[in-house]
């Protein structure tokens, strides 16, 4: 079994210029009325795994990030919406 290549593909027939070209379609099938950027996308799709619990390190890996920091700014915003939610409680 050989060790797959940091350029192997996942979804082999999803090119990053398919899913640019598309993105806007994808969006107003969903219902969504508004322009979503592909790096939105990316990030909302970053902090979604966060929150549902993906570790760090998946979620570099997915993003192709070479460095676990700048992946931690990812969880820098869940840490952020945990504290405006308890905040939301205090009286």
């Amino acid at each position: 079994m050989s060790i797959p290549q940091k350029s192997s593909r996942v979804f082999h027939s999803l090119s990053y210029s398919h899913v640019v070209n598309n993105l806007q379609n994808w969006i107003s099938e969903a219902n969504i009325d508004k322009k979503i950027t592909f790096h939105c996308a990316r990030h909302t799709n970053a902090t979604w795994q966060i929150t549902t619990g993906t570790d760090l390190y998946t979620v570099k890996s997915n993003l192709g990030h070479k460095h676990i920091k700048t992946t931690e700014l990812y969880s820098k915003v869940i840490d952020d919406k945990k504290k405006k939610a308890i905040e939301k409680l205090e009286l």
